[in-house]
């Protein structure tokens, strides 16, 4: 029986990120909008969060059946990491430092 620790890392990375990614712009827009465009526009942010997670763990020469189907690496986490702390700064820090002053 083959293992899929690697498959399941790279969900737990992935479905955190879109977690994350939702939570934040949800709490941005939702003091912006009504609720439901709020959430709305978060589902759709996150959606495309989850879809470029998903490519930056494809293995560069993908065939499928012959190639693993994901691959870790540290420049892919880096990435995460990196669009995570953008997001982050833009749609949480930027404004909570405006509305201190």
């Amino acid at each position: 029986m083959e293992t899929n620790y690697d498959k399941i890392i790279v969900l737990v990375i992935i479905f955190t990120t879109g977690f994350i990614t939702w939570k934040i712009i949800k709490d941005f827009y939702i003091t912006k909008f009504h609720r439901v465009f709020a959430h709305l526009i978060a589902v759709m942010t996150s959606s495309f969060m989850l879809l470029s997670c998903m490519f930056l763990f494809l293995p560069k020469n993908y065939q499928r059946g012959n190639t693993s189907d994901v691959e870790i690496t540290f420049v892919s986490i880096f990435t995460i990491i990196i669009m995570l702390a953008v997001i982050y700064f833009f749609f949480k820090y930027l404004p909570s430092r405006k509305t201190k002053k």
